[in-house]
């Protein structure tokens, strides 16, 4: 509920201050609209004219070398380039020259011969010629202007041309629209049609130079590879004749070596494996020599037929001698006969296992022999498959890079056919959709977007100066200042009031609680007496000083009227004009001050001879006097404080008059012999700091203050003070009225009289 309540009291401040500083918001929305206004309807109406072209995708490849010149016409970035081609200064130069616009009036009108374009162009002639003093301060040579005319001498018209164009995308789309602005509606059309037209022969330039620069290229190329090729082939030649290759090498040439060499070395491994079996048999029979009892175990003497059939026959005659050693002796010629057969036979045996013995030598050497030559056969055949090998390499190596000369020759010679065609080819990825029309009506000025961006714009700015003007504004206006930045009790407002309610002549309107008891400025005076008697809790204040901080904030009418409205309540009251700098009470009463507080306090003169009595009941006064030279040492002298204690036992309240407390030192001397000090503050009109020092003063001296209160509150019904409607009275007919329904016949307050 705080937090709600806080809210709604910012709001309110918020309303205070727009009210407050209506006339502020008002005015600068009034200048802004009127501004924008006169502008709006005396500015040339601009035309814009719109032609509408299609981008297509496009993807160029002059050689076989992709991406080397393709382009990706998909991306946003190949699109945005076109765009900044439409708009650039090359493709302005070429609708310039078209349409001969360096002598058009669209961009050099002629001057015209009134008051405010004479004007307009004073001022802009003069704005130049500031200009040009100042580059030609910076530029002390004056060599880089003079380049960048001779340079450029159309760049601003080049310029304000790019300036006039409009590029607009449609989202997801190939489609952009052209847009051009002018002043003439046939001009604009004719401008952004050759504009378009300018930006789809540059395109179409752009690409025939590419493709012309392209076909050098080639030709170039295609020179530089021709004598590759010839450089490759007669190094193959070359190297045939060196070793006198026929025919190409191929895959079949190094089967056929593989396949030798797989034969070869299968024959030397069985040529080893017969060697050894061999040399194992014949090993085998030289150690089985010395004993010829087992040289019948050899397999090749055991399958010997001849040495079988001496076997055969050696049993044969073992088995007759035996049966004739029965009957015959040793010596018998038949025995004798035998033994010299077997002597026969087995010398024979000898010789033919002499003769199978030389067998297995000689197959041994044979498969020796064998091994040896399947060796060097193999050897040589390995040497050969490397030779082969590498002439196969380098040939290869050789046939690769003519070949290959050869191919990208050929290539090159295909794609320069192909882009000599492309050379006389005028196509391209751009077209007209729509061409631009003779506009209707013009775009410029937008008179009711203008008006109301003027309004808005007025308001928001107006608001916002009103604001600023407000916190620069460092003055009380409010009671929350004072509880903010015075740290000090608020004793109420009291209303700007004015002379209506005082008919008669003879009456004061200062004296409005008197004059005017059922006003509102009267019934304030009676709510501040009334939060001054109950200031305090142990005692009713009866000494009381009033005072302000600086001048003319309305403590005199402030402390006449609170008199008043004190002795009105049937208290006692006596009011002391302490201000002998420049009185004002005697003149507010129109009393004489021949006598007074001046006289009593030096002792010129008696208390009763100085004390008036008006026509006030309960109410005594005594002026201010003579005035004298030194009216801080008077006031701040024994006397004083004597004479406010003698008054004190014969009056209620005992109201002071006295100066402002920055200008002189007088109040804050009179405040040690009071009872309490009341500020009056001018609302809207006292600075913060200005109250701060002066409070700074009182509470030196340990002055006891009772509070501030609020002078010259603007109560009516448009103001932005919220206690306007708190206060009421009644007229003499019994109605309750406003005090804001009365009319101000004066801007100037008495409230402020001090």
């Amino acid at each position: 509920m705080e937090e709600n309540r806080e809210l709604e009291v910012d709001i309110r401040d918020y309303l205070r201050v727009i009210m407050r500083r209506r006339w502020t918001i008002i005015s600068f929305f009034a200048v802004v609209v009127i501004t924008v206004a006169i502008y709006t309807f005396t500015a040339t109406p601009i035309y814009e004219a719109t032609t509408r072209l299609i981008i297509e995708k496009e993807n160029p490849k002059v050689v076989s070398i992709q991406e080397v010149m393709a382009v990706d016409a998909s991306g946003t970035d190949y699109y945005q380039t076109q765009y900044k081609i439409i708009e650039s200064r090359t493709v302005a130069r070429e609708v310039i020259r078209r349409l001969h616009l360096d002598k058009s009036e669209e961009f050099f009108p002629k001057p015209k011969d009134d008051f405010i374009s004479n004007l307009k162009r004073s001022i802009k002639e003069t704005v130049a010629h500031w200009k040009e003093s100042i580059s030609s301060l910076l530029d002390t040579t004056g060599e880089a202007s003079k380049d960048l005319e001779e340079y450029a001498p159309d760049s601003s018209l080049v310029s304000a041309f790019i300036d006039r164009i409009k590029v607009k995308p449609i989202r997801n789309s190939r489609l952009v629209d052209i847009s051009f602005e002018a002043r003439d509606p046939v001009l604009a059309a004719r401008i952004v049609n050759t504009l378009a037209k300018a930006y789809i022969d540059q395109n179409l330039e752009t690409k025939l130079r590419a493709v012309q620069d392209a076909v050098r290229w080639l030709h170039d190329r295609i020179e530089e590879e021709r004598r590759k090729v010839e450089k490759a082939e007669q190094a193959l030649l070359r190297y045939k004749e060196k070793y006198d290759i026929i025919t190409d090498f191929s895959s079949d040439v190094e089967k056929i070596t593989a396949q030798k060499l797989a034969k070869l070395n299968a024959q030397v491994t069985e040529a080893e494996s017969r060697r050894v079996e061999a040399e194992t048999r014949y090993r085998q029979a030289i150690a089985l020599a010395s004993t010829p009892d087992m040289l019948d175990s050899i397999p090749e003497v055991l399958n010997n037929d001849l040495i079988r059939q001496i076997k055969s026959m050696e049993v044969e005659l073992y088995k007759r001698m035996s049966e004739l050693s029965g009957k015959y002796g040793k010596k018998h010629p038949k025995m004798v006969a035998i033994e010299s057969e077997l002597k026969t036979l087995q010398k024979r045996k000898v010789q033919e296992i002499n003769r199978v013995i030389n067998s297995l030598r000689n197959e041994y050497m044979v498969a020796l022999a064998r091994e040896k030559s399947l060796k060097e056969a193999l050897a040589k055949q390995k040497k050969e498959s490397l030779e082969l090998n590498q002439k196969a390499v380098e040939y290869g190596v050789l046939k690769r890079e003519a070949e290959s000369a050869r191919e990208m020759y050929e290539i090159l010679i295909k794609r320069f056919k192909e882009t000599s065609l492309t050379e006389d080819m005028k196509t391209g990825n751009i077209r007209v959709v729509d061409k631009a029309e003779v506009p209707k009506s013009p775009v410029k000025p937008k008179k009711k977007l203008n008006i109301l961006l003027a309004a808005i714009v007025g308001l928001l700015m107006g608001t916002g100066l009103a604001f600023f003007f407000e916190y620069l504004d460092n003055t009380i206006k409010l009671p929350e200042d004072i509880k903010r930045y015075l740290k000090i009790p608020y004793l109420g407002p009291i209303p700007l009031f004015t002379e209506e309610g005082n008919p008669g002549k003879e009456e004061k309107p200062e004296l409005v609680t008197l004059q005017s008891p059922k006003s509102t400025a009267s019934e304030a005076y009676r709510g501040i007496r009334t939060s001054i008697l109950f200031s305090s809790a142990d005692y009713t204040p009866q000494v009381i000083l009033v005072s302000s901080s600086g001048p003319r904030e309305g403590k005199t009418i402030t402390s006449t009227n609170l008199s008043i409205a004190m002795a009105q309540s049937g208290s006692r009251v006596i009011l002391l004009d302490c201000d002998m700098r420049r009185p004002k009470i005697h003149k507010v009463f129109g009393i004489k001050r021949d006598k007074g507080m001046s006289n009593i306090l030096v002792g010129g003169c008696s208390f009763e001879e100085a004390l008036i009595h008006p026509n006030i009941p309960n109410l005594d006064i005594v002026p201010c006097g003579p005035i004298p030279p030194n009216p801080a040492e008077i006031v701040g002298s024994n006397r004083m404080e004597t004479l406010l204690n003698s008054l004190r036992k014969d009056y209620t309240h005992i109201i002071i008059d006295s100066p402002p407390i920055t200008a002189v030192t007088d109040a804050v001397v009179l405040a040690r012999f009071v009872d309490g000090v009341i500020l009056v503050v001018r609302a809207g009109d006292t600075p913060r700091e200005v109250v701060l020092n002066g409070i700074g003063q009182l509470q030196g001296v340990n002055a006891r203050i009772l509070g501030a209160l609020l002078n010259g509150v603007d109560m009516g019904r448009d103001s932005y003070y919220y206690y306007q409607y708190y206060y009421y009275y009644y007229g003499e007919d019994g109605e309750k009225r406003k005090k804001g329904r009365r009319k101000k016949r004066s801007t100037k307050g008495y409230s402020e009289y001090s």
